[in-house]
């Protein structure tokens, strides 16, 4: 954002992970926009069932790899695991980030985590063969994988570097 910091106070205490998970799972109901704080645009997505899932569908894109969301006060929400990250380790933390988003990895698990595509992504060759061949564990990996890379600990890429959210990560650099 221009090389300023952004501080604390302008940084919502809800997590971008968890706004991820709502719109995935509960994305046509509005329960992103309700977590969100905006209660008249959540009952408008509610009433039209997330614009027959494609209004849910873009919210979760966009939430995973467009701007930061926001919340109803306008504080950006951010993903909270990312700033421990930076805010812990901040002198090495460069020599431990792997290129790779977060949220494309997120996205990819989603949409294509029952081929393996997200193993592919993270570089891990023969998990994701595992996975391709075994539809994901029969889709129970991968909704294990999608739930963990949302709201657990930092995914890692082959070479053991974090792969963090690149949104959330070049607003605190």
């Amino acid at each position: 954002m221009n090389g300023e910091r952004i501080t604390q106070g302008k940084i919502s205490p809800k997590d971008k992970g968890v706004l991820i998970l709502l719109a995935w799972l509960l994305g046509i109901f509005g329960v992103d926009q309700f977590y969100r704080g905006k209660v008249g645009i959540a009952i408008l997505k509610l009433l039209t069932l997330g614009g027959c899932g494609i209004w849910a569908l873009v919210d979760y894109i966009l939430y995973a790899v467009g701007s930061l969301p926001s919340d109803s006060e306008g504080k950006l929400i951010v993903d909270k695991k990312t700033i421990e990250s930076v805010s812990a380790k901040s002198d090495d933390i460069s020599m431990k980030m792997s290129q790779k988003d977060k949220g494309v990895l997120i996205i990819l698990s989603v949409l294509l985590g029952g081929l393996g595509i997200d193993r592919f992504y993270r570089g891990q060759i023969g998990l994701g063969i595992l996975k391709l061949l075994t539809l994901g564990g029969c889709m129970v990996w991968h909704l294990i994988d999608s739930i963990l890379y949302m709201v657990g600990s930092h995914p890692v890429d082959s070479e053991g570097k974090f792969i963090l959210d690149k949104k959330t990560l070049e607003l605190v650099k």
